[in-house]
């Protein structure tokens, strides 16, 4: 079997999106696949030059971003063409030219779009719908590409040999409401890396010494600062504990600005002055596991996710973990995080309160999840992938 995948995502800094492909693709390496092409663009590349150009080119940003400097400019271009209204439909139009030009030497090729919109392209072709926000929360997104997004997906979801989901949610919702045939998608569940898993407080010193931030003496949320993850429900959470826990245990916000967060950026310099609020805007992927594994509580109170990999890689490092219930995230959890109501400060403050008085229910719930963890790997994402593959191969 031949696979093509396009790696636009691996545009460092990466997203989740970025993550998975990244992942994936590095999985698929140890699989029976006769060739893997990736491309971005009309560049093509083979797997072991594309995950060489995303960690060299992750590399180059951490350095930029750690001695103050601005993102590379590829970053910055990035950036703008998601905000220019034009750029949507022009840049795919490209794209999908660049595609048709070598399309004949590819008809055998599978071709799996890991990041939603499907290229042109003659051959089978697989695309990973990861989740559905912009439907559910278009507010949450700028409004040119809710529109685009809108009118792309039925597109790629007619044109797919097969669909792929990362949680039961997602795929519920493709069959419910775009009358997806229930035979043409499936649920792969993610990965973590195996960098994240526990680490004593001798191990974490190094790394948290350099944030200011002592082992088990703070509560953490990492992803990117906006609405839809429900950082503003934190906050009133967190406000709302004892002066004595706020103390004891600061807030730890790991993250990006995102979309509509200015007045919620304000909030967080006035709670960084006033509370004790830490903001670490930028963290490097190598620090990420010691900051998940010194974690007291990990909090994750998102809206909605196509699958919420940040709840997976804190219960994998086994920090106890508070998310929101009916989403993908408790789907996955299976009863190993304590669960709060969609924008539920209250409840969010009376468990952050139970897990930072109560050393055993912490250490019950952090167990929990560490073992539940174990029954997710990329290994086993890209394996049944594969098999998805396998299932549209025209040999």
């Amino acid at each position: 079997m031949k696979l093509l995948l396009n790696i636009e995502s691996l545009i460092p800094p990466l997203t989740g999106i970025g993550n998975y492909t990244y992942n994936l693709i590095e999985q698929l390496q140890d699989e029976d696949i006769e060739t893997i092409e990736c491309f971005i663009g009309a560049k093509y590349f083979t797997a072991e030059q594309a995950l060489a150009n995303c960690a060299a080119a992750s590399s180059h940003y951490v350095r930029t971003r750690d001695d103050g400097t601005a993102p590379p400019a590829q970053s910055r271009l990035r950036a703008l063409l998601r905000s220019w209204t034009f750029a949507y439909r022009m840049r795919e139009k490209l794209r999908n030219a660049q595609l048709r030009l070598r399309a004949s030497q590819r008809r055998d090729f599978v071709y799996h779009e890991p990041n939603f919109m499907l290229k042109a392209h003659s051959g089978p072709s697989v695309a990973t719908i990861h989740d559905l926000s912009f439907i559910h929360y278009p507010q949450f997104h700028p409004q040119k590409r809710v529109d685009w997004l809108s009118d792309q997906l039925p597109k790629t979801l007619a044109r797919a040999d097969f669909l792929i989901t990362d949680s039961d949610l997602i795929r519920d919702e493709l069959i419910s409401d775009f009358k997806v045939s229930a035979d043409k998608v499936r649920t792969v569940y993610l990965g973590a890396s195996e960098a994240y898993g526990p680490q004593t407080a001798e191990q974490t010193r190094p790394i948290l010494d350099r944030y200011g931030l002592q082992h088990g003496r703070y509560v953490l949320f990492v992803g990117t600062l906006e609405p839809r993850k429900g950082v503003d429900t934190l906050l009133d959470a967190w406000c709302n504990l004892s002066a004595e826990l706020r103390q004891a245990y600061p807030l730890v916000l790991a993250g990006a600005p995102g979309w509509q967060n200015h007045g919620l950026s304000e909030r967080i310099k006035a709670l960084e002055a006033s509370h004790g609020v830490r903001q670490l805007s930028f963290v490097a992927g190598s620090d990420l596991p010691t900051l998940y594994a010194g974690a007291a509580v990990f909090a994750y109170p998102s809206l909605y996710e196509g699958f919420g990999l940040p709840v997976l890689e804190a219960m994998q490092c086994a920090v106890p973990v508070v998310c929101t219930a009916d989403t993908s995230m408790s789907e996955f959890t299976e009863g190993s995080a304590l669960l709060v109501e969609r924008g539920n400060a209250e409840q969010l403050t009376m468990h952050l309160n139970a897990l930072l008085s109560d050393e055993q229910l912490r250490l019950g719930v952090a167990d929990a999840g560490l073992l539940r963890s174990k029954a997710f790997s990329w290994k086993r994402c890209a394996q049944e992938t594969l098999d998805i593959y396998r299932t549209v191969s025209p040999r």
